[in-house]
């Protein structure tokens, strides 16, 4: 009896189930896979934006600004005068020219004063003095005398008691030598001078002398 029951049942909902199948046949349809859909891909030119612009600017100002540097640095090169320097050089390897010396002739001048005979005054005391100023006389021509003319110079000269030279002149008559000889005479007792002051052996206010300046070249 319970076994008739079931199989009704079951044969209901059999029926039930195959109706529903064939009124709405979406109901068993399985889920169907995604077909493959294409991607598209486009691509969209960017324009440049107000920063990348900026930052060229500032590459570019950037740039001049360091060739400018380097302009200022880098000067030209100072100026060589080739000419010049090949000159010097040419100028310091010659060998320097020698320049001929004149033939020196080594001689000797002699100056003598020669002896007057004393016709005033002879005493020891006015010798002594007379000898004294004869020698500075000497001494004086021989420096003086730079030449080789040769001849004898006669002069009379005055001498004051303080030993200051009064007149001095050239006796012409006693006199043989050229006129450089004549100036040399006189310059060497005006070089001479002053004398030494008169001992007191000798009280005269003045007193004079004769000389003659002998020049010679041995």
């Amino acid at each position: 009896m319970i076994s008739d029951n079931t199989f009704k049942y079951a044969l209901i909902i059999s029926m039930v189930v195959h109706a529903a199948i064939f009124l709405n046949p979406s109901v068993l349809k399985l889920p169907q896979k995604p077909k493959d859909q294409k991607i598209e891909i486009n691509y969209i030119k960017m324009a440049t934006t107000q920063y990348a612009k900026l930052e060229e600017e500032k590459k570019e100002i950037n740039l001049k600004t360091t060739q400018r540097i380097q302009i200022k640095k880098i000067q030209p090169p100072p100026f060589i005068n080739k000419d010049e320097i090949f000159k010097n050089r040419m100028m310091g390897s010659l060998p320097k020219p020698s320049i001929p010396k004149p033939d020196i002739i080594l001689v000797k001048k002699i100056v003598q004063l020669k002896p007057i005979e004393l016709e005033k005054i002879n005493n020891p005391v006015y010798t002594n003095y007379y000898q004294t100023v004869r020698e500075k006389i000497r001494r004086s021509a021989y420096q003086n005398y730079n030449r080789s003319d040769t001849g004898q110079v006669y002069l009379t000269f005055i001498i004051i008691a303080d030993g200051t030279l009064g007149s001095c002149r050239i006796i012409e008559e006693k006199t043989n030598a050229n006129s450089y000889l004549k100036g040399v005479a006189l310059k060497s007792i005006k070089d001479a001078s002053p004398f030494p002051v008169f001992p007191k052996e000798l009280s005269y206010p003045q007193l004079t002398f004769n000389v003659i300046i002998s020049f010679e070249i041995e």
